[in-house]
């Protein structure tokens, strides 16, 4: 597990929760362009994109489930705990659709940069060759 990930994605966690707990009204609210969605959305992407490198699987595959059953879980829980644990909030699900289409998106950001990553470092030349060493046992 790489810790400097944990540590973003606790803050991240810690920011979507504190703006999840705001008054409605607190919120700018525009007919054309929702802010709220928008939150949603970008706070999903930011927080997938994140947990995705936390873990140090041996594929890609492997991090890949590892992000997105507990982010796709969070995605839907936290729009259903939501009007219970705030009452100013209600239950909305186009919330939810902007919480998983920014998973979903964070996702394939985080495949396509680790994919990045690992062509870059495949590609490096190895600097060391070694050699057989010949032993004098007499």
């Amino acid at each position: 597990m790489r810790v400097f990930f944990i540590f973003l994605v606790l803050l991240q966690c810690a920011l979507l929760a504190s703006l999840g707990f705001l008054p409605t009204d607190a919120i700018p609210y525009h007919e054309v362009l929702p802010q709220d969605k928008i939150l949603h959305f970008s706070g999903f992407l930011i927080l997938t994109f994140l947990t995705f490198f936390i873990w140090d699987g041996p594929k890609r595959l492997h991090n890949l489930i590892l992000t997105a059953i507990p982010i796709g879980g969070l995605a839907f829980a936290s729009e259903i705990l939501q009007p219970i644990l705030s009452p100013s909030r209600t239950y909305d699900s186009h919330d939810i659709v902007a919480n998983v289409c920014g998973t979903i998106i964070g996702l394939l950001l985080a495949t396509g940069a680790d994919y990045l990553r690992a062509l870059r470092y495949s590609s490096r030349p190895r600097t060391s060759n070694y050699e057989a060493v010949e032993l004098d046992l007499v």
